[in-house]
């Protein structure tokens, strides 16, 4: 599936919508509400049935938002704007990309349990305020300089000018999850079939994601006793 704009999206969803070709302009209400709209759907399929989406996995270095680099003894360092969850390890790594130090990431209730000299880190914060990368023991002088590199689960892209690109693999669902809200907010008896419509697309994308690829068909992995990346 092609990446759309949300001037794409917003077209799309008018032709649906009005059956009509002539879209109104940025400037005009019903963009500003289509908008409003599409970060609703987007905000919907993030939440969707406990789903881990493929496009939402980034990394520190490859986001760049985050602290990048090790200063010798800082313990703390930025996390990316878009992060969310943290995988199962942070690494430290020199230009050639090999990993030099390996921090398991712990929950915050779990530091209590560690040794003062052991090696851990974990995050703290919030989606409001951000999130900081905590590592102990504060960084040696051997390590000053080197990439701070992890897996992380990022919240997905919000748009805010006709030209943003969701992540979202299937950007279909987005403008038949704008009609029906679209219907909805006008009583439209056509409310439920478009409902429909768009809890078909997402399933669909639901069970595209989970079902693996040609080189590794799906199975189920026993995690019991671990978190997520580790």
């Amino acid at each position: 599936m092609t990446k759309m704009t949300f001037t794409q999206i917003f077209a799309a969803f008018y032709a649906l919508f009005r059956a009509d070709s002539d879209v109104p302009a940025s400037t005009d209400d019903e963009y500003t509400v289509g908008m409003n709209l599409a970060n609703e759907a987007i905000n919907y399929w993030k939440a969707y049935d406990n789903t881990y989406w493929k496009e939402l996995y980034d990394t520190n270095q490859l986001d760049g938002t985050g602290a990048q680099t090790i200063v010798t003894g800082q313990k703390t360092y930025t996390a990316p704007t878009n992060f969310s969850e943290a995988g199962g390890f942070v690494k430290i790594v020199n230009s050639d990309g090999n990993t030099v130090q390996r921090y398991p990431i712990v929950e915050p209730n779990e530091v209590q349990f560690q040794g003062d000299n052991s090696d851990y880190c974990y995050f703290t914060g919030d989606s409001i305020s951000g999130y900081t990368l905590n590592l102990n023991p504060a960084p040696s002088s051997n390590l000053n300089g080197l990439d701070i590199d992890y897996v992380y689960y990022k919240n997905p892209t919000n748009f805010t000018t006709g030209t943003d690109v969701t992540e979202m693999a299937n950007p279909y669902f987005i403008v038949h999850r704008m009609l029906a809200m679209q219907f909805r907010a006008s009583r439209n008896p056509y409310y439920a079939s478009a409902l429909k419509d768009s809890e078909n697309t997402i399933r669909v994308m639901q069970l595209t994601n989970n079902s693996g690829n040609w080189a590794n068909t799906p199975s189920m992995t026993d995690n019991s006793g671990s978190s997520w990346g580790s």
